[in-house]
């Protein structure tokens, strides 16, 4: 697993310059096994959303660099796609691009014995999410203490 995530992080390094020349935000990079296949999925987004065409062209532009980085040595499927409306959350200018939205968190250590918290985004300062937590109110999290982040949709 940690050698999964090494590998991810080597991926977000080779692309994001790439989706920032396509003017798009590179989202969340997943690489995994599924059904005997590597699999990477890259999300990206974009100030008014992505389409099919926006897919295909950061398609396209990724599987371009990631063959001529040579990082890659199995065969694996690529995905491109929108982060959808349950979009993931990882940096600190997510949390501030999203103040207001209701969000879903899981942290890696309780904090006053909770590890998952349900609420709106506060405020998002110096590598602190704020967020009103529907059973414990007011509670602040270390973006770094931050095992998964989605925006939870009101539906």
């Amino acid at each position: 697993m940690a050698d999964t995530q090494s590998k991810i992080k080597e991926i977000e390094n080779i692309l994001s310059p790439v989706a920032e020349n396509e003017n798009m935000e590179l989202v969340d990079v997943q690489y995994l096994k599924e059904a005997g296949d590597w699999v990477l999925r890259i999300f990206i987004d974009k100030e008014n959303g992505v389409n099919m065409d926006d897919c295909a062209q950061a398609s396209r532009a990724f599987e371009a660099s990631l063959d001529e980085s040579d990082i890659l040595k199995d065969s694996y499927v690529l995905e491109v796609s929108s982060p959808g409306i349950d979009r993931v959350l990882k940096t600190e200018k997510d949390f501030k691009r999203f103040a207001g939205s209701k969000i879903k968190v899981r942290t890696f250590n309780p904090i006053n014995n909770q590890k998952n918290f349900l609420g709106e985004i506060c405020s998002c300062n110096d590598g602190k999410v704020i967020i009103n937590d529907v059973t414990k109110g007011e509670v602040e999290i270390e973006i770094t203490e931050i095992k998964k982040a989605n925006l939870e949709a009101d539906i």
